[in-house]
């Protein structure tokens, strides 16, 4: 196991800068059903919503469209980091024992409703990797890649693959199967925790959160950028990143706002023109121009933008 330790960059305070993207329109969903609804996620063709209950219970699809609402599940921590096939046809989903701090894994046809399991009384799972008809998760230490469709066989991990996820709260990069803590914000005197590690679409640079700020890095976690005091972090492409400027008493979120941020640091811009609400937990759409994102109170919206 390598774990490296690098040099923090110094994380400065958010500064607006000159817009470089405009809010061209403001869409409040009709989500089709009388629940309020949250953590929405694209599907692949950019015409619906993936979407669950504030605390992950259950999975839905909400037609943007044709404001229409098809439940999947009711299982619990079903849309915590449920993952969608590259078809839209199935989304990797869990069930978790809360009591026994265990999970099984399933696939979801979307078009059936039915479960295939996949994993069995296994401990958490954080990252659920969906190439094709494969899934990758890493469990005890080992990156293991299956068939969606239940074929429990492993399969050999291809060349070039790139994994990241967290593991006992340390971000862990899997390289060709190759397992790596990567750890570029601890210190000798302070030790960091990981959350909300993503992957670039061109598998060239790393996305998280550590401590209260967010930070881009290279694979293996030099070249460290810090985005700021920002959270549940997504990517725009290769080049941008979207995420949450949320605040709290302590207790409650007291503010939220939805921010664009060059990968590089610059050109950090909260989107003007939105709703005044408490907006949180963004999602960008395949082609780059709508967020969608909820409200406190579980409404959803999406905003189309455009660079100016």
């Amino acid at each position: 196991m390598k774990k490296l330790i690098l040099s923090v960059a110094v994380c400065l305070s958010a500064t607006v800068s000159a817009q470089q993207f405009k809010v061209v329109s403001l869409q409040e969903v009709n989500s089709g059903t009388e629940m309020p609804t949250f953590h929405p996620r694209f599907m692949p063709d950019g015409k619906s919503l993936m979407v669950c209950s504030e605390n992950y219970q259950g999975l839905g699809i909400i037609d943007v469209e044709n404001s229409k609402y098809t439940h999947l599940t009711d299982m619990v921590g079903a849309g915590y980091k449920a993952s969608i096939s590259d078809d839209g046809k199935s989304i990797i989903t869990r069930n978790m024992d809360l009591i026994e701090q265990r999970e099984t894994l399933y696939s979801l046809d979307i078009a059936t409703k039915s479960l295939t399991t996949l994993a069995t009384d296994i401990e958490h799972v954080n990252t659920i990797n969906v190439s094709g008809r494969d899934y990758e998760i890493g469990i005890n230490g080992k990156l293991l890649r299956r068939s969606i469709d239940g074929n429990r066989s492993i399969k050999s991990i291809p060349s070039g693959d790139v994994m990241v996820t967290e593991e006992d709260l340390k971000m862990v990069v899997y390289i060709d199967g190759v397992r790596n803590v990567v750890d570029p914000v601890s210190t000798p005197e302070h030790d960091v925790n990981y959350c909300w590690t993503s992957l670039s679409p061109n598998k060239e640079k790393l996305l998280f959160v550590a401590g209260n700020d967010a930070y881009v890095s290279n694979l293996d976690g030099s070249a460290l950028v810090c985005l700021g005091a920002i959270h549940a972090p997504v990517w725009r492409g290769n080049d941008y990143v979207v995420a949450m400027e949320d605040h709290d008493d302590g207790h409650v979120f007291t503010a939220s706002d939805i921010v664009i941020v060059r990968a590089n640091g610059s050109d950090y811009q909260k989107l003007q023109g939105i709703n005044e609400e408490i907006n949180m937990f963004p999602s960008v759409s395949p082609d780059g121009n709508r967020i969608a994102y909820h409200t406190l109170d579980g409404k959803i919206y999406i905003m189309t933008i455009e660079e100016e």
